[in-house]
């Protein structure tokens, strides 16, 4: 990824189009002149050029050198944001550097070196490319290192995203009693053996963080009916119950060769971002966390009476 980036920004800088093109790309003012544009006067060639003109003919601009001939440039040119898919950028003197972070190569976390023990808190991994300014855009440099991200220019839905996608689903069975096979006329107990009631995060490359709040239980007794929603269940308990109402004789799974019902389960939690502390409030991004449903054969037997004391 980070091959096809780099690729892509120095194609073009030296791509040729067989047609004279005049496109402004950027207004760059020179101090507080308004009137200097970064253009591309041909296909690859880029000047900084003086787009004011005095209504005269040109009287305004007898006294008007101090920046309006068209010779003085903005501090750095920076209009690379859609070829490159860069997360921020920046001016170094006379050098226009942009920020890749994480670096492609290096999306995941667990991937990056280990941070040095002066970054700062909320530094992040990233990939630092540097070049000179158009028409050559040139490469300067291209480093690895931990920078500390301006909170300005974070792209949060991403980082939400990204969030949300660190998540780590519990591991868990569908449990049921009684034990090993239920009874028609019987309450069925279910609940999800092995998963905690705790909160679960992830964390994005620039910090923010996913928390995954506990909500429910989802129950598919496997005998067709509906789903049945239940308190977030853990241990064994009547909070979710079922009554199945005929045997499992027709059922699709198997238990030791004789018929059973698939029941399945997942876990549904509720999902907030939070940024040192602060609870964001980011539009468009997921806010429920459902685990992939776990199925459990769940053997149902007809008994002729039930006998109470």
């Amino acid at each position: 990824m980070l091959t096809r980036r780099l690729t892509g920004l120095l194609l073009a800088a030296v791509t040729v189009v067989g047609t004279m093109v005049i496109t402004a790309v950027q207004v760059a003012p020179a101090a507080a002149d308004d009137c200097i544009q970064h253009v591309e006067t041909s296909p690859g060639v880029w000047e900084y050029i003086n787009t004011c003109t005095g209504d005269d003919g040109g009287e305004d601009g007898d006294d008007g050198d101090g920046g309006g001939d068209g010779n003085t440039e903005p501090e750095c040119y920076l209009g690379r944001e859609e070829q490159f898919n860069y997360d921020w950028s920046f001016c170094d003197g006379e050098l226009s550097c942009y920020v890749f972070s994480p670096p492609p190569s290096a999306p995941d976390e667990e991937d990056w070196p280990e941070k040095p023990a002066d970054a700062p808190e909320d530094a992040v991994y990233a990939n630092q490319a540097c070049f000179t300014q158009p028409p050559e855009e040139a490469l300067v440099s291209n480093e690895y290192l931990w920078l500390d991200p301006p909170e300005d220019v974070i792209n949060w839905e991403q980082e939400a995203i990204q969030a949300f996608g660190a998540l780590v689903a519990p591991d868990f069975e569908l449990a049921f009693n009684p034990p090993q096979r239920a009874y028609v006329t019987l309450d069925t107990w279910y609940w999800a053996e092995g998963a905690t009631d705790g909160e679960i995060t992830g964390t994005s490359a620039a910090g923010l963080v996913a928390i995954a709040t506990p909500e429910r239980l989802e129950v598919q007794p496997g005998d067709g009916s509906a789903t049945l929603t239940c308190p977030f269940t853990v241990a064994q308990s009547d909070a979710c119950t079922y009554v199945y109402p005929k045997a499992s004789v027709d059922g699709t799974a198997t238990v030791d060769g004789q018929p059973a019902y698939e029941g399945q389960a997942r876990l549904v939690y509720t999902v907030r971002f939070e940024f040192n502390g602060t609870v964001m409030d980011i539009p468009g991004v997921p806010v429920v966390f459902e685990t992939p449903w776990q199925a459990t054969p769940i053997p149902v037997a007809e008994i002729q009476a039930i006998v109470e004391d």
